[in-house]
């Protein structure tokens, strides 16, 4: 009869626990999960878990959750009485079994959580544990692909602005049937030719609880770079030819002119000696 009962209470605790989770879906709650004893548990930021409490018999019992090694919630099940850690009183509820939410979950609540149930009544009873891992993720935003054309390689990096814990990988389009055309990591380089150029490439941000696409690059964009690049090479050719040109005017002009001065200097001494005879008979007049 008692084994019965048992059972009874039992099923009517997980009832609770069903009925709570469907108060939260109806209530339009941001997300909500139920962690898993000797497992690991993906959450996204903002969700609530709830840690389920399964104490055994008709025996009165107090329930602790305990997070690295410190109680953070304490509660009795015979006065319904609970003691809250103050900081998660704000965030914690607890229905009448016992069991724990821990609500609008942060990225420091990732760790190792316990459930202690101590029991109180019914002779002695050793306590019952139950342990938690749980990981709290941050999702991740449409990831951007940003081209680096450099020279015969093209280098693509994708990042995404949001997100914990991302992994990235690459993928063709339209997609091959074999594995090489799928990369993984975050940046990958491209040798395009002229086959390759019209094939595009699309990167995926990832982690446990949430993933997104990029929108596709085709190769041809360093082929577009380039050619609006290339429309400025004649004018810069002919700017340098323009210059070329005044730069030799202007050394032919410097040496012609010195040569002419060069010329004209000797002419200033014959003068002089030209009129020096002259100058001797008219002193030999006197």
């Amino acid at each position: 009869m008692n084994s019965l009962k048992s059972q009874c209470m039992k099923i009517s605790r997980w009832v609770n626990v069903l009925l709570l989770m469907i108060g939260f879906l109806c209530g339009g709650s941001e997300g909500l999960a139920v962690a898993a004893a000797g497992s690991i548990t993906n959450v996204t930021v903002g969700e609530s878990v709830l840690f389920p409490v399964s104490p055994e018999g008709n025996h009165s019992y107090r329930v602790e959750l305990i997070f690295t090694s410190f109680p953070i919630v304490t509660w009795y099940s015979e006065t319904k009485e609970s003691y809250i850690h103050s900081q998660h009183e704000d965030r914690i509820s607890i229905p009448d079994a016992g069991s724990v939410w821990l609500n609008t979950v942060r990225l420091s609540d990732s760790g190792l959580y316990q459930i202690k149930i101590q029991y109180s009544s019914g002779g002695i009873k050793p306590p019952t544990y139950s342990d938690f891992h749980l990981q709290v993720f941050e999702p991740v935003s449409s990831p951007t692909i940003r081209a680096e054309c450099l020279g015969n390689t093209i280098s693509l990096n994708c990042s995404s602005r949001q997100g914990s814990e991302v992994t990235y990988s690459w993928e063709t389009l339209p997609p091959c049937d074999n594995d090489s055309c799928v990369h993984l990591g975050q940046m990958v380089e491209c040798y395009p030719t002229l086959l390759s150029e019209s094939i595009s490439y699309r990167c995926t941000a990832k982690n446990p609880v949430s993933r997104a696409t990029s929108d596709p690059v085709n190769l041809e964009i360093c082929s577009v770079q380039g050619t609006r690049g290339g429309r400025w090479v004649p004018v810069l050719c002919a700017v340098l030819l323009l210059i070329g040109a005044l730069t030799c005017v202007c050394k032919w002009k410097k040496v012609t002119g010195k040569r002419e001065t060069d010329q004209a200097e000797p002419e200033s001494p014959n003068t002089e000696e030209e009129s020096s005879p002259a100058l001797k008979q008219y002193t030999d007049f006197l």
